[in-house]
């Protein structure tokens, strides 16, 4: 490729020419290769805190997941639905906490506390259905039947 003038980026000489002349290595005191293990050493504890971190951050809890829960786990906690939740929100009885994304969240303080509330209160006492009265409409029945047949 020379011979027509142009020169190829792959071209070992082109590349050797064009670059700068590098100086020649300084003669070797011995501190680089220690100050290049105290380096490596230095390295090697970061990644080693770094990794530590990381699975702290993994394995622990998230924060908010500790003191707040989705409206979808309140219903199933409370056996209600939607509405219900809302309603008791509006009440005051239940809190919200901070949005997770899109996601309405209720302390779990409160959610504990209503909880409580409904186990200290006694259920309700379900009147006893009276007796189904009689209408007099089988004597009647009787009566007409009797009276048919003579």
């Amino acid at each position: 490729m020379k011979s027509q003038g142009i020169t190829s980026p792959f071209d070992s000489a082109a590349i050797q020419d064009e670059t700068q002349p590098t100086p020649p290595p300084a003669p070797d005191s011995g501190a680089e290769p220690h100050l290049l293990r105290e380096i490596y050493a230095e390295l090697c504890k970061l990644r080693a805190m770094v990794g530590d971190m990381q699975n702290r951050i993994a394995n622990a809890a998230p924060v908010q997941a500790a003191r707040a829960i989705s409206i979808d786990a309140a219903q199933a906690l409370l056996g209600c639905g939607r509405s219900r939740i809302f309603e008791l929100l509006r009440s005051g009885a239940l809190r919200r906490a901070p949005k997770v994304g899109k996601v309405a969240m209720i302390t779990l303080d409160s959610l504990e506390a209503l909880q409580e509330c409904f186990a200290r209160e006694p259920a309700p006492k379900r009147k006893r259905q009276p007796a189904q009265q009689s209408t007099g409409r089988a004597e009647k029945d009787a009566i007409l039947k009797l009276i048919r047949q003579a």
